[in-house]
């Protein structure tokens, strides 16, 4: 009896490491959630918590095209939510937050949804950005749960027209007001305090320290990315003691080069800017960038718009690859692989 408990143990071992090492992420190619279904989470965020990760990401259906009129919020469902153990297989939860059939915000249009978790409120929090059919009061929003799963009630928007303090240093011109807040992202640091992520009017991309509760905006603000040339969609990460920056270029749904900057803090001053990707990030754009705790990778999400399929924005594609960094030089690099493990060891 003893040899079989040892047999089943150590075979159950064996096994539970195969299926490990058989965990890819496969560049590019259809991916489809647990019940075949394809995932529609494009512009996407994720989040860890409690070692699950979240992936959420904007459902574009109903609007081939992509959908910026006054009847896209109606059409489309909402805002996904799928969770994973592994980064790989993904399970669609259910739609995190819906957009309102009536009142503020039934019409236009959300994206860029990042969610992070308040310890001290016990609270989810989610930042996104609204998008009106008259382009008027574009601007960050909030939402609230007390489930990452959702759903997320709105709070309101938070205008970031407040002075940068070092714009005229970091720029070189006269201080200008980051209005609106255009594409955003959260991050949250090791030691609970959080950060919004935003290219302003003259697409910096701006960083501002939040409120201790995670639903206002401080003074405390940097630029991280200047606008030579113009960015949008930012992403930051801390890494090996290192704050990055990364954020793609100013060509709406075109694919584009990935710059980023590395700073010791999270509110700079940030270094050179530079380039971190090759073939317009191989016909891609930065979404995220995600710090993978299990494997101490650091890894980008992209969205490959309008590929595989041209006719329709909802089956554009999702392409995931690691970025290698040099703590001691500063320089990032993202690595173009067909297949990878991302809960392995890199091996390039």
């Amino acid at each position: 009896m003893r040899f079989i408990l040892v047999f089943l143990v150590l075979y159950s071992l064996v096994f539970v490491s195969c299926n490990h090492n058989d965990v890819m992420i496969h560049n590019p190619s259809e991916w489809l959630d647990s019940d075949g279904q394809p995932i529609y989470a494009h512009k996407g965020g994720m989040f860890y918590f409690q070692g699950v990760y979240y992936w959420y990401g904007s459902d574009y259906r109903y609007t081939p095209k992509g959908g910026y009129d006054k009847h896209s919020q109606r059409l489309n469902p909402g805002i996904n939510v799928y969770s994973s153990n592994d980064l790989v297989n993904w399970k669609f939860r259910r739609i995190a937050m819906a957009y309102p059939t009536k009142g503020w915000g039934s019409k236009g249009i959300h994206h860029r949804a990042h969610v992070i978790y308040n310890s001290e409120t016990k609270t989810f929090v989610m930042w996104f950005y609204h998008y009106p059919p008259d382009n008027s009061e574009r601007m960050a929003t909030v939402a609230i749960s007390d489930n990452p799963l959702g759903p997320f009630q709105i709070l309101g928007q938070r205008k970031t027209d407040h002075r940068l303090a070092n714009d005229e240093d970091a720029i070189g011109t006269k201080t200008k007001t980051a209005q609106g807040g255009r594409d955003l992202n959260l991050f949250r640091d090791i030691d609970g305090s959080a950060f919004l992520l935003y290219d302003n009017h003259d697409h910096h991309i701006c960083i501002t320290k939040l409120s201790n509760d995670y639903l206002y905006l401080t003074k405390e603000t940097s630029i991280a990315l200047n606008n030579t040339p113009p960015q949008m969609s930012p992403a930051m990460v801390r890494y090996q003691g290192k704050y990055i920056v990364a954020a793609s270029g100013l060509k709406e749904w075109s694919a584009t080069e990935t710059h980023y900057a590395v700073a010791s803090s999270p509110l700079g001053p940030f270094g050179e800017k530079k380039c971190m990707s090759r073939n317009n990030t191989w016909q891609s754009q930065i979404t995220d960038l995600v710090y993978i705790k299990e494997s101490d990778n650091l890894m980008v999400m992209c969205d490959q718009w309008w590929f595989p399929d041209s006719s329709h924005v909802n089956k554009s594609g999702y392409q995931w690859l690691p970025v290698m960094f040099d703590a001691d030089k500063e320089i990032a690099q993202i690595k173009y692989v067909e297949k990878w493990n991302p809960l392995g060891d890199l091996q390039f």
